[in-house]
This record gives C-alpha cells, sequence and structure tokens, in this order.
C-alpha cells in the first residue's frame, strides 16, 4: 500500500473521529463504568467469607439450638478461618470472632447476629465438653437428626431416614474418639426414630 493510499484513510479515520465524537464519548464512559461496576462486583464477593461445602472431622462445625423470641431455633456455626459464619433457623446472620481489643471476648459487626451473640459464645464454650459433645457430633455428622441425653451417661443419636445405620455406625466408631476433648465415659446409642433397633457406641 502507497503512501498516499495510508494517508487518504487516515484522514477518512480522522474525519469519521471528528463526525462520531460524542458517539465515543458516551461509549467510553459506558464501558468505563461498566467495567468499574464488573471489577468492584468481584472485589465484594472476594470480601464475603465463603462457606465451607465440604463437612468432616478437620472443620469446626457446631449445631446447636438457642433460645429466641420466636422460640428454641437451630444455630449452625461453621469454621471461615479467622472468624466463625452463623447461620439461624435457616437464615445467615453474618460472622463473629474473638476480638483482641476486648481481652479475646466474642465480637460481630454484623447487627443481626448481636442479640444472639451471648448465648452463640455460651454453647461454643461447651462445646468441647460433654454436656456441648451433641453440638460437635451433629456438626461433624450431617445424618444426625436429633440427639437426646438419656441418662448422665447416655446420649441417644437419632440418624436420618436415608442413613444405612450400620455403616454409620461404624464411621461413628472409627472417627469418634477424634471429636473427644473430655475423659468422662459415654455411651451413644445410634438409631432411627421410631425403631427399637439400636447400635451402641462407647466414648472413653
Amino acid at each position: 500500500m502507497e503512501t498516499t493510499e495510508i494517508r487518504h484513510y487516515i484522514s477518512k479515520l480522522e474525519k469519521w473521529t471528528i463526525k462520531h465524537y460524542k458517539g465515543l464519548l458516551v461509549g467510553g464512559i459506558l464501558g468505563f463504568s461498566l467495567t468499574m461496576a464488573y471489577l468492584f462486583y468481584l472485589k465484594k464477593k472476594r470480601a464475603v467469607p465463603v462457606r465451607p461445602e465440604k463437612i468432616g472431622l478437620d472443620m469446626e462445625r457446631y449445631v446447636f439450638d438457642i433460645f429466641t423470641n420466636d422460640g428454641d431455633k437451630q444455630a449452625i456455626v461453621e469454621s471461615g478461618g479467622d472468624c466463625y459464619l452463623v447461620t439461624l433457623d435457616g437464615r445467615y446472620l453474618g460472622s463473629m470472632w474473638r476480638d483482641e481489643e476486648r481481652g479475646m471476648q466474642w465480637n460481630t459487626s454484623d447487627e443481626s447476629l448481636t442479640p444472639h451473640l451471648w448465648d452463640i459464645a455460651s454453647q461454643l464454650s461447651e462445646a468441647f465438653s460433654r454436656k456441648g459433645f451433641p453440638s460437635l457430633l451433629k456438626g461433624a455428622y450431617p445424618e444426625i437428626h436429633s440427639t437426646e441425653w438419656k441418662g448422665t451417661e447416655t446420649l441417644e443419636i437419632v440418624v436420618s431416614p436415608e442413613a444405612d445405620l450400620e455403616v454409620f455406625s461404624t464411621f461413628l466408631k472409627d472417627e469418634v474418639q477424634n471429636l473427644v476433648d473430655f475423659e468422662e465415659h459415654l455411651d451413644l446409642v445410634v438409631k432411627k426414630a421410631d425403631d427399637a433397633y439400636f447400635v451402641l457406641v462407647g466414648v472413653n
């Protein structure tokens, strides 16, 4: 292509740019705005704590009931790194953490979680005792439908109807000692609802 033709095309491009200056300006502003909005969205999305998807013995997860103005509600507290993510009655309330500036007391910046902070903290403080052991079990095993104390040394565990009782009991026998942080003896009566058959699992 000769120099004259190149200059001709450049001249036409300049004229077209001048003619459509306003459109190009509006388009540029719009494109920049969309790009910035998208980047802000990604940043905001990354800032939200990621909830654990897989439940296991290597994760901290607790399930217990707390009293609210609407009666007892199930609280699920999951480890989210330096903080704990709290869901109450199926609704995510926010996160809580131990505040060094407040003597390692529990703290939160979420208003919806604030009214329940003390009750949840109280339950967490007992999680590794025999009294709080059910919260650890239900947190580690989604198959557990409910638990009920039948005595000072007997805890009844009711698994979901879909669970295989024999398989679950075998897993529980092999793994439950990894959850225990107390020395007292405890018998776990593992069964399904409305079924007389059960499997006894001894702890300590």
